[in-house]
């Protein structure tokens, strides 16, 4: 039995190539989206509605796009989902520059959608085959490629908008991907070794394993997998909400200044890197109650959006709301696994990945029309955190079925080391 340190040493490799292409792939355009909101209306003259609507285009064809990669990657493995993944989002940030119409805008934002979950997906997916004992803390690991996006993009998006139409810096992130996501993707899969061949490979196949249908159509008569599903999706709109819009609520509701947005932006993810690795090696020892302890705290982090008065009040909720955004993306992989178990890994990720991009798809746009209808984001706040204490409730009866306490772990490996040493000799 491999140990835990056994375990990071052997997919360390896996770990810095995945964070590198998550970065360029999901970090950079998911933080650049609500620097592109208030120039795109004063551009255009369209409503905080319409400009919400980039991301639910992003995230619905993200949700097919889940589904598709996480049963590509069962079938062929991973290498093609990847390079799909890194090419189509540098195609989609060059798209912004000719995005004057709302259809080009809303094509770009699919198209984004596209690569985020190719990428993200598969990567969930080859991590949760690498690791087994640091799962939580594997994903997490990877997945704060995100926040590293929400710590530098404000950098950036603030100064260049004085400078720079919104569409030219869009444009102008597109090189990362061009120049280093995809010639890494390339190198490292023109090399040979067991983490190539873990990306390349296809669905785990288990004792009475099924089709991909017949999986599903076993699963889905589990009234826990529904639970988790509905769960997922009301705390993912509710997080992408919060995240999409935090820039027009801070100056818009609140009369922040921009640099002042800048920086809590920047901290937010901070927060959230630290988030994402906590709650990887929180879950590793706690399972789906910790997963549990994030959805409310989530809940928490948009009630303190609402007393925001000064720099106390803005860094107080910054603080949770990074915190807690920071343990919401590497929640799905652990449901996942602990409650379903690894059979057809690809594809019930996958499944789950559907519901989250959903959820990113519905939140936005609809905080949009609560603030449109009401002139302001008060009542659409507290809707939301209603909405996140019943996301927590609902996974109240959900209880870990594949996932052996690390208590219980340690005796395991106690009693397989006892047995292989020699005998006393007599």
């Amino acid at each position: 039995m491999m140990t835990d340190k056994e375990e990071m040493q052997q997919g360390w490799p896996m770990l810095v190539v995945a964070f590198l292409l998550i970065f360029f792939a999901f970090g950079v355009p998911t933080y650049s989206l609500p620097w592109m909101y208030g120039p795109a209306m004063a551009e255009f003259g369209w409503s905080n509605a319409e400009v919400n609507l980039l991301s639910t285009a992003k995230f619905l064809v993200g949700a097919a796009a889940a589904l598709g990669m996480g049963i590509m990657v069962d079938k062929i493995g991973g290498k093609t989902a990847v390079l799909i993944g890194a090419l189509s989002g540098g195609l989609a940030l060059l798209l912004f520059l000719f995005a004057t119409t709302l259809p080009v805008y809303y094509l770009a934002g699919g198209i984004l959608g596209l690569s985020a979950s190719s990428i993200v997906a598969a990567m969930k997916v080859v991590i949760s085959r690498l690791f087994t004992i640091n799962q939580g803390l594997a994903i997490g690991i990877v997945l704060t490629a995100t926040s590293t996006g929400g710590i530098v993009m404000p950098l950036i998006w603030q100064p260049l908008l004085e400078t720079m139409n919104w569409r030219s810096i869009a444009a102008l992130m597109s090189l990362g991907t061009f120049l280093i996501a995809t010639p890494l993707w390339l190198v490292f899969m023109s090399r040979t070794g067991n983490l190539q061949t873990t990306v390349n490979a296809g669905k785990i196949v288990e004792k009475g394993d099924t089709g991909l249908w017949k999986h599903f159509r076993e699963i889905s008569q589990d009234k826990g997998f529904w639970l988790i599903a509905v769960g997922i999706f009301v705390v993912s709109a509710v997080d992408q909400a919060m995240m999409q819009n935090y820039v027009n609520f801070l100056s818009a509701d609140k009369g922040i200044i921009m640099r002042d947005i800048k920086w809590a932006g920047s901290f937010l993810a901070v927060m959230g890197v630290v988030a994402k690795v906590g709650s990887g090696w929180i879950y590793d020892r706690f399972s789906i109650p910790g997963i549990r302890f994030f959805y409310f705290l989530l809940a928490v982090s948009v009630f303190l959006a609402l007393p925001v008065a000064g720099m106390f009040t803005l860094f107080l909720f910054i603080s949770v709301r990074g915190i807690a955004h920071g343990g919401l993306i590497v929640d799905a992989p652990i449901l996942t696994k602990h409650y379903l178990g690894s059979k057809n890994l690809g594809m019930t990720i996958g499944v789950m990945s559907v519901c989250i991009n959903l959820g990113y798809a519905a939140g936005p746009p609809l905080l949009g029309m609560f603030v449109d209808r009401n002139g302001d984001f008060t009542v659409g706040l507290i809707v939301y955190a209603c909405a996140a204490l019943v996301g927590t409730l609902l996974l109240m009866p959900i209880k870990p079925r594949y996932w052996i306490p690390p208590a219980e772990r340690k005796k395991q490996e106690d009693a397989t080391t006892a047995g292989m040493r020699p005998a006393t000799a007599q």
